[in-house]
């Protein structure tokens, strides 16, 4: 193997292969990315048995070409590596089969490789009904609903986000038990065979940081996995098993209280109120609704107490007093893209809705902390 690259078109393929590197795997071969190149380019492919992901530089964007060939490369070392080479033109040759120089004119690594006969043979397959979808949809639809995924392992679907397709509509559901995120969107085909799985959470969010432009995304889904075929990378995941829970039952049709808020007057002031709140995990703040006011206010024993006033518009005249957790307000707030929200109420231990006045799609809920 020996060929010559740009720093910088070599740089990002690397970085969205190594996001698929796991942190704890027990095969140490599994540390490594397989670099293949032939007469079509350069394919980078790196994987945690979980999570694959394989980047394509077409044999275009490479200067030079000398001989084609197959290493698997030390991922803990070759980014940093590539980033910090002073030169914007690379060259890399294989010294022998365990053994790569990388090298510019001025400086050389000589990095020991792996057995390449040692690497599993991972098969990125295509469906024969692949779904598309746009890049920007896909990536706010991750955005709007990842962030109430699960970190406990105790219930391990609700770590994933529930994908469910029926005919042309796609709905995104993600929940940890305290708190959920729908999405709803209307795609631009029909698909003929309904679609319900659960993709990991981890392996979502990586995603999502590698969708940048305005392209189609093409989704081939199998029972045990989904591949996402997106410019040159493909990004394949196993999905989590089992039946997700029906969350139907959990959003209101009917509310007590309808109150209208500026996002962003109701933001800043649940995160000031949020600063002396006495459980640092969960942050509780408390909300009293009184007509036309609303007071949000925390309080410490060992700090002091903090009190703020909103004036909101609200369909209900009576006292309702409330608490739950500024984090996940705040969570859920931060993925609406609205000036103005609606906090639909219906008592202080009934679910809290939030929802944009202009996009009717997404729907987020949290549940209220009783504090006596």
């Amino acid at each position: 193997m020996k060929f010559v690259i740009d720093k910088n078109i070599l740089l990002e393929a690397l970085t969205n292969v190594s996001r698929a590197i796991g942190t704890r795997t027990t095969i140490p071969i599994l540390n490594g990315i397989k670099i293949d190149l032939n007469s079509d380019g350069l394919s980078l492919m790196a994987s945690d048995s979980e999570l694959t992901i394989r980047v394509m530089i077409p044999e275009k964007d490479i200067k030079k070409i000398d001989k084609t060939g197959s290493m698997i490369i030390q991922s803990k070392y070759i980014l940093d590596i590539i980033r910090k080479m002073p030169a914007d033109i690379i060259n890399f040759e294989a010294e022998d089969e365990s053994k790569l120089k990388i090298y510019t004119d001025n400086n050389e690594f000589s990095l020991n490789c792996y057995d390449i006969n040692d690497y599993p043979n991972i098969i990125l397959e295509e469906s024969k009904e692949p779904i598309t979808i746009k890049d920007e949809v896909l990536k706010s639809i991750i955005n709007e609903t990842s962030y109430a995924v699960s970190t406990q392992e105790v219930r391990p679907l609700l770590t994933g986000v529930n994908l469910k397709i029926v005919g042309d509509i796609l709905e995104c559901i993600a929940t940890d038990s305290y708190r959920l995120a729908k999405k709803n969107i209307k795609l631009a085909n029909v698909v003929n065979n309904a679609i319900n799985i659960v993709i990991p959470g981890k392996s979502i969010i990586e995603l999502e940081k590698m969708l940048d432009t305005d392209e189609d995304v093409i989704m081939h889904i199998f029972n045990n996995k989904i591949l996402f075929k997106y410019k040159n990378v493909e990004f394949q995941t196993n999905l989590l098993s089992g039946t997700y829970p029906d969350t139907s039952n959990f959003i209101p049709n009917e509310f007590a209280y309808m109150i209208n808020l500026n996002l962003k007057d109701f933001n800043d002031a649940v995160d000031r109120a949020s600063l002396l709140a006495v459980n640092k995990d969960k942050n509780i703040v408390k909300v009293l609704i009184d007509n036309k006011t609303m007071i949000i206010s925390s309080s410490s024993n060992e700090i002091g107490k903090t009190e703020e006033k909103l004036t909101i518009e609200c369909s209900n005249k009576e006292k309702l007093e409330i608490a739950f957790s500024s984090r996940y307000m705040l969570e859920a707030l931060k993925v609406i893209k609205d000036d103005s929200i609606l906090l639909l109420i219906n008592s202080d231990d009934k679910p809290i809705l939030i929802k944009s006045i202009k996009d009717e799609s997404l729907v987020e809920l949290i549940l209220p902390v009783k504090t006596y």
